[in-house]
């Protein structure tokens, strides 16, 4: 006698089957459009969970951020300091505020995993910006989600830092210059703002100059390494329309810029620019131009400008 019953092949139970095997599919794909569904709506709260973090650092907010984790919650900062639970989080961001304010962070989250319906697994780069004007500093991180009370929580973040490409080290002869300028004198003055950009890859200085009040020039400059040249080098825009370049080279009494360019109705420019920085003195620099020429007309030289550093407010 066999083990197994004979199984009957009519007609009525090949649709029997089939018709079970339809039902069968129709559930497996239910389902599954249902985890799809419930994974998209975890992603969307853990995603605004990463906003809410990024707006708590941003404000200098210890204690809104120790609240993304767990009770009992664990992070693990760049140096390999672990720390556990949500006061010593929020005590080491408190610690972080302090000693730089105005610190702000950047998240760019790269992807995020769900090894069971109510665990996450992120992943992504942080950058922060110090108002310092120190250069950025990058992690990565692994940061792990729980379900709790419907609620999605950090249980476990692992940070390792990461090099981010930049000119800094270039340029950092020049960082003496970031921050705010002015001269005045005769009706005249000039006002310019240096400040870092990019990565502190370049710097960006704006600039307006007034005569009795009203504005006869003003325009941006961006200052930056040319790597085909291996110097510094300026590139100029003017209001009136006007651009040029300038190639830097450092000299004992600062820096000679050769510089080249084109005003608004396509007239040629050229001129050495000097730029003239006092001895162990950080709040005072002097410009001045000469050689200059506008198309075939040779220009006087021009006086130098001394300006002074306008202090920051408190």
């Amino acid at each position: 006698m066999s083990r197994f019953p004979h199984l009957p092949t009519c007609a009525a139970c090949t649709r029997l089957s089939l018709a079970t095997l339809a039902v069968m599919a129709l559930a497996t794909i239910a389902n599954a459009a249902d985890k799809a569904v419930d994974t998209k709506a975890a992603e969307a709260a853990i995603r605004a969970s990463g906003e809410t973090f990024v707006k708590a650092f941003n404000k200098g907010d210890a204690k809104s951020l120790a609240e993304l984790w767990t009770e009992e919650g664990t992070l693990a900062d760049q140096r390999g300091v672990i720390l556990k639970g949500r006061k010593a989080i929020q005590g080491e961001y408190a610690a972080l505020f302090k000693q730089q304010p105005g610190a702000k962070i950047e998240v760019a989250i790269q992807s995020i995993d769900f090894p069971t319906p109510t665990m996450a697994v992120e992943d992504g780069i942080g950058t922060v910006i110090t108002k310092q004007g120190a250069a950025p500093t990058a992690s990565r991180y692994t940061a792990v989600h729980v379900k709790q009370d419907n609620t999605w929580l950090m249980a476990s973040v692992r940070e390792s830092s990461i090099d981010l490409p930049s000119n800094y080290q270039q340029l950092q002869s020049l960082e003496w210059l970031v921050g705010k300028w002015e001269s005045k004198g005769g009706g005249a003055s000039v006002h310019t703002t240096i400040q870092w950009f990019a990565n502190k890859s370049f710097l960006k200085r704006d600039y307006t100059v007034k005569q009795d009040g009203v504005t006869v020039s003003s325009g941006m400059q961006i200052i930056g390494l040319d790597p085909q040249a291996g110097q510094v080098r300026s590139w100029s825009f003017d209001a009136a329309g006007g651009f040029g370049t300038g190639l830097w080279t450092a000299t004992p009494q600062g820096w000679q810029i050769e510089s080249a360019g084109v005003l608004a109705d396509g007239t040629p420019t050229s001129s050495q620019e000097l730029l003239i920085r006092v001895a162990d003195e950080n709040n005072v620099l002097g410009w001045r131009s000469i050689n200059r020429k506008v198309g075939d007309v040779k220009l006087p030289d021009t006086r130098e400008v001394v300006l002074d550093r306008v202090p920051e407010k408190r």
